[in-house]
């Protein structure tokens, strides 16, 4: 994806850009944009919500300065909200369930 991560977040969280944010000398600004959009994503599952929040935990799971706990929480809710990705409309359609 081309478009800078705070873009998306913004998009996806239906909000006006704040022309960035400077997660590399604040991480703690990427947790706090992940908990912002972490309470926006029940209202709303949209897919790039879901997206950006896959992005947000992975850069706190990759960054050696915030503490083990926290990378090892977000690098361990990678695979659950890609999965919400795909869940909320992004990904492949799922086959059509057969009448019982």
């Amino acid at each position: 994806m081309g478009v800078p991560c705070h873009e998306r977040c913004a998009a996806a969280a239906g909000s006006e850009d704040d022309g960035g944010r400077d997660y590399a000398t604040r991480p703690q600004l990427a947790i706090a944009a992940l908990i912002h959009l972490l309470s926006r994503y029940p209202a709303s599952r949209k897919p790039a919500l879901a997206h950006a929040i896959v992005d947000h935990l992975r850069m706190i799971g990759d960054d050696p300065r915030l503490d083990p706990a926290l990378r090892d929480c977000a690098a361990g809710l990678i695979g659950d909200w890609q999965a919400y990705a795909v869940l909320s409309g992004d990904g492949p359609a799922l086959p059509p369930r057969l009448p019982c």
